[in-house]
């Protein structure tokens, strides 16, 4: 099995540094165009993660649900983030954040897995076939499954096992003898070790082990793992362990709920992409994985604090889940920026202290900017000598800036104007990145 892409969104409505003051409608256009990139990119058997606070969670839903198909929505999972508060409105104090899952997977597909470890008995009766005991009970009732309504006689011994009409047989009364020379149903009076007194299912560990590998074990919403279920509610939530020394992630995810989002989702060298690096959480455990990685932020402490962590991470750093997967060190990442064009000047006018610099960005803006179509520039030049606030001349000049030109596409790469400004270290760089190589699948990896 071949996952490839695992996409992880970390969109905290109101707890994220990047995107606290966005207004509703905002916020969801931004979350919008990154959820269609996704799905872009997104394998059939990938999955993505998308991790949100209570006020957007159902907003954020209905979104992804038009994005991916409502028949591609996984699951959510809760993420418990405080013990309560006192002081807080209509004295309801709601703990948790949620993870959206969604997959273009088919719904038969095992997109989202996990390692189990099984206890097998071996038996003279079942000669090198060590087998383990399962729940032979369904919830069904009698009227429900009329067919699985029978008491069930032991062959061997002639004892009599009465069926529970709340919760009858998984096997029907044609099908028992079938099960039971098969080796599917045992009792528990044919052995002296064994308590109990219901039958089992008999489930043998050479067919376990071909089911595991064609499809994986079944993840449980409510016992994921066991370590994963005491990441989301409650213990080892904070990311005090981890190699962070910034401030402004009070709040960052710990690896350790990373690493067991990565390990339920993806295999060794699959792909993992985050459009929120923020401190480099999914990054550094993805390295720490042997899972290969894309991180994307737009803030300037990627320079700061996010590419320092992933450069202690190569070098062994032993934070995090280090110890538990033995991390050494090693690894590589590429650390591109996008070449500004527009948002040099966008950042010159927030800049700007007073009406006479915005005078002067505004002729280097005509000469060196390509503006919105719909703008007037003699009309913008009289609006910068009204007596309007300096805030609303700001607002202006972003206004009239075309923010599809804000960076340089690798398409101009060889006009002359954008080839002068490239060194030709960046030009064989960009050459280099953006080819296009064919791709043969599984077998290459």
């Amino acid at each position: 099995m071949y996952h490839e892409w695992l996409i992880y969104l970390s969109s905290l409505i109101l707890q994220s540094a990047y995107n606290s003051n966005f207004k509703l409608s905002t916020w969801l256009l931004f979350l919008k165009n990154r959820l269609e990139i996704a799905s872009e990119l997104i394998t059939n058997d990938g999955t993505i993660w998308i991790h949100v606070g209570e006020d957007g969670m159902h907003y954020l839903k209905v979104l992804a649900d038009s994005v991916f198909g409502q028949n591609n929505f996984v699951g959510t999972l809760p993420r418990k983030t405080r013990e309560g508060k006192n002081d807080v409105p209509f004295n309801f104090s709601q703990d948790f954040d949620f993870i959206l899952i969604y997959s273009k997977a088919d719904r038969k597909d095992s997109v989202i897995q996990r390692k189990i470890y099984r206890s097998y008995i071996e038996t003279d009766d079942f000669p090198n076939r060590p087998w383990r005991r399962g729940d032979i009970k369904q919830q069904k009732n009698y009227k429900e499954r009329p067919n699985s309504y029978f008491d069930m006689v032991n062959p061997k011994t002639g004892k009599v096992y009465e069926v529970d009409k709340n919760a009858v047989w998984r096997v029907t009364k044609d099908t028992f003898q079938n099960w039971y020379n098969n080796g599917y149903i045992g009792f528990p009076d044919d052995y002296d070790f064994m308590n109990g007194e219901v039958p089992f299912r008999r489930s043998f560990k050479d067919e376990d082990d071909i089911k595991d590998k064609e499809k994986g074990p079944a993840v449980f919403s409510d016992y994921l793992l066991k370590d994963f279920t005491k990441q989301l509610m409650g213990k080892g939530r904070t990311a005090k362990n981890d190699i962070i020394e910034d401030g402004e992630f009070n709040y960052a995810k710990p690896e350790s709920l990373m690493q067991q989002i990565i390990e339920v989702g993806t295999f060794e060298k699959d792909i993992v992409l985050d459009f929120f690096m923020g401190s480099a959480t999914t990054q550094a455990v993805a390295m720490k994985m042997n899972r290969r990685f894309i991180g994307i932020e737009q803030m300037d402490y990627i320079n700061t604090v996010s590419v320092p962590r992933l450069q202690k991470v190569m070098e062994g750093e032993q934070g995090g889940i280090s110890k538990d997967v033995n991390w050494q060190g090693g690894g590589s990442f590429v650390y591109v920026e996008l070449m500004e064009k527009s948002k040099g000047y966008l950042e010159s006018v927030l800049e700007a202290k007073d009406t006479d610099s915005l005078k002067q960005i505004y002729q280097l803006m005509l000469d060196n900017v390509d503006l919105d179509f719909r703008a007037d520039s003699e009309q913008v030049q009289e609006m910068l000598i009204d007596a309007i606030s300096l805030a609303d001349k700001k607002r202006l000049l972003v206004k009239v800036i075309d923010k599809n030109q804000l960076y340089y596409n690798y398409s101009e790469i060889d006009d002359a104007n954008v080839r002068d400004l490239i060194s030709d270290t960046d030009y064989a760089f960009n050459q280099s990145f953006y080819k296009e190589e064919e791709y043969h699948g599984q077998e290459d990896q």
